[in-house]
């Protein structure tokens, strides 16, 4: 039987930890490379460039839910999984991939009529791709991440890091514009996709149609939907303001937004890839289970608080330094959203607890009323601008925060207390952290240039978060085991 089918309990401490340090490892990574490039070809390119872009990739993240029909999802929690099934998948998988890319490439021109900008068509037609791409990969994905085996992952994302931002930043000097972010979106997938495949020791075989294979289309059933109105809600703002306002108004949205992703998603989406697939195994341990989430609520918490909320005092250096004077329309929108990227690192956490227990029909209707206020709180933003967007935005978010995590923990052990009590050590900590860089700025480096100013608070941010870390969790906080007292 290949790896990926060899799933054990007996070391799930050691692999779940040895898994997060390789996927933030990954992300890291690709932290660095997208950061670099980012920096590079934000003075490369204009913000009307990246208007274009953003312009359509909504259409393209909104309709890839759809691209594997949550059976990766489906894949991921699924405990006793065999080589026929998987193949059953990815035979779905490929020819929903192919069919999404064709259709996607039929109404590019009306994506171009809808903007009334004909480069929005070109842009979503070479995007296309993207869906093929997605279609032979994700099975051969999901069967790693199930696996916990994040080494060959790392290597995949290593090289689709570097690749995809050597390109873009090479057609970005030959002058292509908007071309540049578009070689980059599909360089990325591609190499991933071939790293992969060459990985992971495993090819299709004859497709089993049993029980299982249909259970597994039932629960993506509900997840393609949950994962179709989260990328409608978070989607819905870039399409509004470029029908709205055109690319010029959108593309400080855009950076904004990307500036605020970066960081968020080094921490939720490497321990959430990691967390879906260890959490499943506990399902039958409920008490087991409540420690290990109250422990990583804990850690993405107070990795995440300090850091984000103190963004919004020196939004206004972050994007000097590292997008340049000409985006300053992006401080206020970057303010505003800083909370919200805080905010959304730990209510990640609540998608993974409902997913690991297979319960993607309460993920979906909780799905229904995050989108619903999304949606709500971006139109009613509109009127104002991107400005008044980020600010429906924030507010929807605080509003669901507390919400979630008591539906999310509905019919397990986990109470809202118990969530809370976990989050307090970083709200402690963001109270220390917030005020000290505002008196930082208003204090002693008002009159200092953006560069130094803002490497001195990324120095204070940082010493404030480590004594606060020693002295909240003691010595034992050196020690680098995630989840090192749980049996």
């Amino acid at each position: 039987m290949p790896i990926p089918f060899q799933i054990s309990n007996q070391r799930l401490r050691y692999d779940a930890q040895r898994a997060s340090f390789l996927n933030l490892s990954a992300r890291g990574i690709d932290f660095l490379f997208q950061f670099v490039s980012m920096v590079i070809l934000a003075r490369l390119l204009t913000p009307a460039d990246f208007g274009v872009f953003a312009m359509a990739t909504p259409f393209v993240w909104i309709l890839m839910t759809f691209g594997d029909l949550g059976l990766a999802a489906a894949v991921l929690q699924q405990r006793d999984l065999n080589e026929g099934q998987a193949s059953a998948v990815f035979r779905i998988n490929l020819v929903a991939g192919i069919a999404f890319g064709g259709l996607f490439l039929l109404c590019a021109p009306l994506l171009g009529s809808f903007y009334g900008d004909p480069e929005v068509t070109q842009v979503a037609a070479a995007l296309s791709l993207m869906f093929v791409f997605s279609g032979f990969t994700a099975v051969q994905q999901a069967l790693l991440r199930r696996a916990l085996m994040f080494d060959t992952l790392l290597r995949a994302q290593i090289a689709a890091s570097l690749v995809s931002s050597v390109m873009a930043v090479t057609f970005a000097l030959k002058g292509a514009g908007y071309w540049a972010l578009t070689i980059r979106a599909l360089a990325d997938p591609f190499v991933y996709g071939i790293v992969v495949w060459t990985s992971t020791g495993w090819v299709p075989t004859r497709a089993e149609w049993d029980d299982t294979a249909r259970a597994l289309l039932r629960y993506g059933r509900y997840c393609i939907g949950s994962s179709l109105l989260f990328s409608i809600g978070r989607q819905a703002n870039n399409v509004l303001i470029g029908w709205r306002y055109g690319s010029t108004e959108l593309g400080p949205f855009a950076l904004a937004n990307r500036l605020l992703l970066l960081p968020a998603q080094q921490i939720s989406w490497p321990l959430g890839q990691v967390m879906v697939p260890t959490l499943s195994r506990l399902q039958g341990d409920p008490d087991r289970l409540k420690r290990w989430y109250l422990k990583l609520l804990r850690l993405v918490t107070f990795a995440s608080f300090p850091p984000l909320f103190s963004l919004a005092i020196c939004a206004d250096d972050v994007v000097h330094v590292i997008a340049g004077p000409q985006w300053g329309h992006a401080t206020n929108i970057l303010r505003l959203l800083a909370p919200v990227a805080a905010l959304q690192v730990g209510y990640a956490s609540t998608d993974w607890l409902m997913r690991s227990q297979g319960q993607a029909d309460r993920f979906f209707r909780w799905t229904v009323i995050d989108t619903t206020a999304s949606l709500l709180g971006c139109v009613l933003g509109l009127r104002w601008g991107a400005i008044g967007v980020a600010a429906g935005l924030a507010t929807a978010n605080l509003v669901l925060f507390l919400p979630g995590f008591a539906y999310a923990a509905k019919g397990t052990t986990i109470r809202l207390m118990d969530a809370l009590e976990a989050m307090l050590p970083c709200f402690l900590l963001m109270m220390m952290t917030v005020p000290a860089v505002w008196a930082l700025r208003h204090f002693i480096a008002q009159d200092w240039t953006p560069f130094p100013r803002l490497l001195l608070t990324g120095v204070t941010i940082a010493a404030i978060m480590a004594c606060g870390t020693v002295w909240m969790y003691g010595r034992s906080v050196l020690n680098l085991h995630l989840l090192r007292s749980e049996p």
